[in-house]
């Protein structure tokens, strides 16, 4: 799934325009991408954890909600 396509879904299930969910993941990627960059974890509850490693890569965790797929 890419970002257009999460943004179709996203506008179907919050009755959003294509236009306001797409500028909202755009919005999240940017702000979870800066959150990181900033030495900071980023914590979802019922998705799931990113954090920057020592050697520069990002670790997603998923929640065991995330897990069970």
């Amino acid at each position: 799934m890419n970002n257009e396509e999460l943004a179709k879904e996203l506008a179907t299930k919050a009755s959003l325009t294509e236009e306001q969910a797409l500028a909202f993941v755009n919005a999240f990627a940017e702000t979870v991408s800066e959150s990181l960059r900033n030495g900071e974890k980023v914590v979802i509850t019922d998705f799931g954890s990113f954090s920057v490693r020592p050697d520069k890569s990002i670790q997603f965790t998923p929640a065991s909600r995330v897990k069970n797929v």
